[in-house]
This record gives structure tokens, C-alpha cells and sequence, in this order.
């Protein structure tokens, strides 16, 4: 009895999807005003990121321009354009020397492909980040979209948007 009760409520065998490849997740618009499918990228940028942005919690710039190239570029949200690890390492120290206890709260993170036809494939990980600094009492948050480029293991360019919190986020 009990294995007609079993064998009855059994569910149905899930149909197993053929693999048609890589996962579309959006696309990108090219020079010719043409969409470049964007792909599900690799996890292990996303934990390159992770490390980035660890690294800065520590305070150890040190680290944060190991996972840089040397010709690093950084678009930032005033429309500045840091070009160049050292460059970036000394903007940095400033940061840190006007802003007491910074820290970076990576909210999310996803990994990406663009797979152009005419030239090389770019990995880039687009993270929300929040950012806060300034004394216990009286800290400012802001909320960052960091869209970074992985080449090697390493971040290669980076945009970077920012807004005020809303007092309902707050």
C-alpha cells in the first residue's frame, strides 16, 4: 500500500533544456548605433570586485592598486577622469585624510560579457555601493553604481554614478 501511495505522488520528470549557450542578459549599443548582446559574465570578477573594494575598507591602497593595471582609468561623477594607478593611489590618500572612517557596502554585484563582433569581448561588473563616511553621530551616505572592467584579473576602467540618499533610505 504504501509503495502504490509513493509511487503515485511522485512529480512528473522535469524536461531537461538543450544548452543554446551563453545567457542574454541586455545589450549594449556599438558605434554603428547596432545591440551587442550582453552575456552572463564570470562570477570570479564579481570577487575581484569584492577584493577592491575589501581592500579599501582596510584602508590599504597598497592593495587597491595591485588589482589595478597601471594605465588605469576611472570616469568619476563630477565628469574627472583619473588616469593612472599612482594617480589614483594619491586621490585616494586625500580621501582618506578628509574623510574620517570611510567605508564601502557592496549591496550587489553581477558580472557581464559584451561579446562585439569586431573586436575582443569586455568583462565588466556593475555593483550598487553604498558609501559612507564621517563621524558616528553625523555620517554621510551616498549610493554608487560602479561599473568596472576586468581584463586579467584586474580592474582596467571603471565608471562611476553616485546620488544622495533619499531620508526614506536614510
Amino acid at each position: 500500500m504504501l509503495l502504490l501511495l509513493v509511487s503515485c505522488n511522485q512529480p512528473e520528470p522535469v524536461e531537461q533544456k538543450e544548452d543554446t549557450g551563453p545567457t542574454v542578459i541586455g545589450y549594449e549599443m556599438n558605434d554603428e548605433k547596432n545591440p551587442v548582446d550582453i552575456v552572463a559574465g564570470d562570477l570570479a570578477s564579481t570577487e575581484v570586485v569584492k577584493a577592491f573594494f575589501d581592500a579599501y575598507n582596510k584602508a590599504d591602497l597598497e592593495a587597491v592598486i595591485t588589482m589595478e593595471h597601471d594605465d588605469v582609468m576611472f570616469y568619476t561623477p563630477t565628469g574627472a577622469v583619473i588616469e593612472g594607478n599612482k594617480t589614483h593611489y594619491e586621490m585616494g590618500k586625500a580621501f582618506f585624510e578628509a574623510n574620517e572612517n570611510p567605508k564601502w557596502n557592496i549591496k550587489w554585484s553581477m558580472s557581464g560579457n559584451v561579446n562585439f563582433e569586431s573586436k575582443e569581448s569586455e568583462n565588466w561588473v556593475t555593483s550598487g555601493v553604498d558609501v559612507s563616511f564621517g563621524p558616528d553621530t553625523a555620517r554621510t551616505t551616498i549610493s554608487r553604481v560602479v561599473d568596472l572592467m576586468i581584463v586579467d584579473g584586474k580592474v582596467k576602467k571603471g565608471y562611476i554614478y553616485q546620488r544622495e540618499l533619499a531620508e526614506s533610505e536614510k
